[in-house]
């Protein structure tokens, strides 16, 4: 049954106070007023069962999590609603591009005015704790600094401060699973430049912090024993230094030119942010943790449910390669497993690598085959290109049965709805690989159409690629290209490299009619297929691990904690006893999700076991391929040596609009092909049609199929 608007708009209600209690309390967190009634606060909790412990954690941690779970609990209503969305004057404003050529990419107008209030509130922060501190410089016992000394010591220990603002967010646009930016339709592909935007500036605060520090301690000639103590009480110097060497690791292997060249080695760094929190919350203390802690429980969740997916395998149903080094995998699924276009998978083959995990996007639709996923692979690097060498070997294989092909998935991930219901017209622009995202967006709109109202009503696709037998990647669309499956469609290829030869046409006839190959069956046992747990799971292991962090946190520091008078006697035990709590806490929280979704799961295997269909979806493909053969497909036009002039193409896409309407256009290539088209978008925001009297306005969306 659907859900009701009133309960979908109670939930967004619910979700917006939650997010404007939670930015509220770090408004205030800086002021006088909010110091004295939160010290008052704590000493009143220290009376009570909770402690202030579990104050931090509800005041500062259970609106994150609170609006993480009512997300999961509205995106999973929002599904079932069938009604066509129309794009709002507010949507197109927010999406238009307004900063075309920079080193961060393109910017529309909401990330700029994210970001924007997001440095505001930033600056806010920093001015509010300086100049509180400024007016009653505190001497530091230890230290015998003059007032120039105490004041640059300050600003140190300050941006060390609000580089907590930055990691409280952080890690919310890298979440996969339990990722709650998606009700704002922002894919995990897109959300993680906003990861490294805030991470650059969460690493040049707490370099800063740390050199700041570390120039005083040097003047007053301490340094070397101050980096090298570990203090019983209160902030850890040698644990911030660690900290600080891990997160800079971090960083340098993060920058573009050493990402791109060694991919593994930014990789397997990356993953020393283990350190770095662990140590983060021997230096700062734990009341400094809780401020952050939303972000690493969900963060972590997220980790630990990707593993527990990533541990099932499967075996290859059948595959086709390309003659532009391209190979296309079919895989099974539960038929129960939905998907939005434009998702996203996780791949792991661990006769390659037992290692390398590696994102593709998703070509099929769940509309199309409810037994089978597919992916088109391209050869792009060494992973790629041992895998095309081990699918081609098997191919060449003169056996009656093909050996089988295991591999081990993760995902999907993808929007939470499909943008390109809301528009009435459809501009897909694609170069070389960046068609992929594109097909399953194809597939579902052709496999829906009958059953639905037909949205969008024209639909235009520009595809790109620099040789001829680049062709071959409309392979796994080419029943598409047939009137009688997408009605309205159009393509314009231009290929930029090559010159039109006599054979162009019957090389693309032959790229079309590529037949698939069987993998063997033998170990199709391992697993039923690729399953993922549904919304509402999510939102209750969320609300399940949260709530036994926060009780186990809270039975913990009264059962070992030393009280007197109803208050914590800090000075009886070293601050790490309060650390170690906490990740006692966290590692039980965590274990508990665990052992939860392990029992989930083993009870929806048993419940839904069945073999997979092989015969069946070959004769699937059979029909499929049958059907090619027996109608004429659309020709597309095709240009060559030259590439698209983006202004003169969207320019007569608007002079043949008949009516006021918004044209998405959806772009995937490289940068020099999103700035083109943003630039037209934004120079040319609503176009007027002379003949009719009608405007078109063109909304720019930019998908990204690579990280």
């Amino acid at each position: 049954m659907a859900p009701s608007s009133s309960l979908l708009l109670g939930l967004k209600l619910s979700m917006g106070f939650l997010a404007a209690a939670w930015v509220s309390f770090w408004i205030l967190k800086p002021t006088k007023t909010w110091k004295r009634s939160w010290h008052l606060a704590e000493e009143l909790a220290n009376d009570t069962f909770l402690r202030d412990c579990g104050l931090n954690v509800v005041v500062f941690c259970l609106p994150v999590m609170g609006l993480a779970i009512l997300a999961f609990i509205h995106m999973h209503f929002h599904q079932e609603r069938k009604q066509r969305k129309q794009t709002r004057s507010w949507d197109a404003a927010f999406s238009r591009p307004i900063i075309v050529k920079s080193l961060i990419g393109v910017i529309s107008l909401g990330e700029l005015l994210a970001v924007s209030l997001f440095l505001c509130f930033v600056s806010w922060t920093y001015y509010s704790d300086v100049s509180s501190d400024f007016k009653k410089l505190v001497p530091y016992a230890s230290l015998n600094l003059n007032r120039w000394q105490l004041k640059v010591m300050n600003l140190g220990i300050r941006a060390g401060t609000v580089s907590e603002v930055c990691l409280a967010v952080m890690l919310f646009p890298i979440l996969r699973g339990m990722s709650f930016l998606r009700i704002f339709g922002i894919q995990f592909e897109a959300a993680v430049r906003y990861h490294t935007w805030i991470a650059h500036a969460f690493l040049w605060l707490c370099t800063l912090h740390g050199v700041i520090i570390m120039f005083i301690w040097g003047q007053k000639k301490v340094l070397l024993k101050e980096i090298t103590t570990w203090q019983r009480v209160g902030r850890v110097n040698l644990a911030g230094a660690i900290g600080l060497i891990a997160g800079l690791a971090i960083w340098i292997t993060s920058l573009p030119v050493i990402r791109r060249k060694y991919f593994q080695l930014f990789y397997i760094t990356h993953h020393t942010y283990i350190v770095f929190i662990g140590f983060f919350l021997l230096h700062a203390g734990e009341k400094h943790f809780y401020l952050v802690f939303s972000g690493v429980f969900l963060f972590s969740l997220d980790k630990v449910l990707c593993f527990i997916q990533s541990r099932r395998e499967v075996c290859i149903v059948y595959a086709r390669v390309l003659p532009c080094k391209a190979v296309e995998l079919i895989l099974p699924k539960e038929p129960s497993m939905k998907y939005k276009p434009m998702s996203t998978i996780y791949l792991k083959v661990p006769s390659i690598s037992k290692f390398q995990w590696h994102p593709f996007s998703i070509t099929s639709s769940c509309y199309q085959d409810e037994n089978n996923v597919s992916l088109l692979i391209k050869c792009q690097g060494k992973w790629t290109e041992a895998l095309y060498s081990k699918i081609s070997s098997i191919k060449d294989e003169k056996l009656d049965q093909l050996k089988s092909l295991i591999v081990a998935f993760e995902g999907p991930h993808g929007p939470s709805s499909s943008l390109y219901e809301r528009y009435s017209n459809l501009v897909l622009i694609a170069g070389g690989s960046g068609i992929t995202p594109f097909m399953s967006l194809l597939n579902e709109i052709s496999s829906r159409s009958s059953s639905t109202r037909s949205y969008p009503r024209k639909i235009l696709l520009i595809y790109c690629i620099k040789r001829t037998q680049d062709l071959s990647m409309l392979t796994p669309i080419s029943s598409l290209l047939h009137p009688r499956k997408l009605k309205n469609f159009n393509m314009k290829i231009f290929v930029t490299q090559d010159e039109e030869s006599p054979g162009t046409a019957e090389l693309l006839d032959e790229a079309l009619q590529l037949e698939m190959f069987t993998f063997g069956t033998e170990r199709s046992h391992i697993s039923v297929g690729i399953v993922q747990e549904g919304l509402l799971w999510r939102a209750t292991v969320a609300a399940l691990s949260f709530a036994v962090f926060l009780v186990s946190l809270v039975l913990l520091s009264n059962i070992f904690v030393h009280q007197v008078h109803g208050k914590p006697n800090r000075k009886a035990y070293p601050s790490w006893i309060n650390e170690l709590l906490v990740l006692t806490a966290f590692i039980i929280a965590m274990s508990c999700s665990a052992v939860a979704t392990v029992l989930f799961r083993h009870q929806n295997s048993r419940k839904e076991h069945k073999d997979i269909k092989y015969s069946e979806s070959t004769k699937q493909k059979s029909n499929y391929e049958t059907d090619q053969k027996c109608s004429s497909p659309i020709r597309p036009e095709m240009y060559f040596k030259q590439r698209p002039i983006f202004s003169d193409v969207l320019s007569d896409i608007s002079n043949e609009s008949t009516e006021d309407e918004n044209i998405g256009v959806f772009v995937c290539g490289p940068d020099s092909m999103k700035e083109s088209v943003a630039s037209f978008c934004k120079g040319n925001p609503k176009i007027d049609n002379c003949k009719n009297g009608s405007s078109s306005s063109f909304v720019f969306h930019s998908v990204n199929f690579s990280l």
